[in-house]
């Protein structure tokens, strides 16, 4: 019999063929890009840091009853998004490393950072 490796379930797998699966797991895609949730509630970002990797995206939801927001970055950074109110949502994609401050434009108080990482 060649040699086998054994697999779950008690099942046997012939070793050139485990290599082949071994070798296979390695070359998975990296995992996709994703969407991060930043909720905007009793004037504060919730979480008020967050960490992505590059191409991912952050989406940030205002889930307050009456106010209005923006995402305020550096203008170096990106500027200001439009104002958005009550169960709006704005959104941005990262695609360059690094630390990303932000305020919220019509409340300075309200402060938040997006840090961005290679996968």
């Amino acid at each position: 019999m060649p040699f086998s490796v054994m697999m779950q379930a008690g099942r046997r797998v012939p070793a050139p063929a485990a290599l082949v699966l071994s070798l296979a797991a390695l070359f998975q895609p990296v995992s996709a890009q994703q969407t991060v949730e930043v909720a905007i509630q009793n004037y504060r970002f919730e979480p008020a840091e967050i960490r992505v990797r590059v191409g991912d995206t952050v989406r940030w939801t205002n889930q307050e009853k009456r106010t209005s927001h923006s995402v305020l970055f550096s203008s170096e950074q990106g500027g200001e998004s439009e104002r958005f109110f009550p169960q709006e949502t704005w959104q941005r994609r990262f695609d360059v490393p690094g630390r990303y401050p932000y305020s919220c434009g019509p409340h300075p108080e309200m402060k938040g950072v997006v840090e961005v990482v290679a996968p």
